[in-house]
C-alpha cells in the first residue's frame, strides 16, 4: 500500500483492516466480486469500518 511506502504503517494497517472486514461481511460488493454496490457504496462501507 502507497501509505507503507510513504512510511505510515499504522494507517495503512488501519485501512487494510477496514477492508478486509468489509469483504469478510460480503454485504457490499462491487459486480467484479459477485455484488452489485456501487464504488461509493463500498467506499463508505470501509470509511464506517474505519
Amino acid at each position: 500500500m502507497m501509505l507503507d511506502h510513504l512510511g505510515h504503517p499504522a494507517p495503512a494497517a488501519r485501512i487494510d483492516a477496514a477492508v478486509r472486514t468489509v469483504l469478510a461481511e460480503a454485504k457490499t460488493r462491487t459486480p467484479d466480486l459477485g455484488g452489485s454496490s456501487r464504488t461509493t457504496d463500498v467506499t463508505g462501507a470501509v470509511l464506517n469500518a474505519l
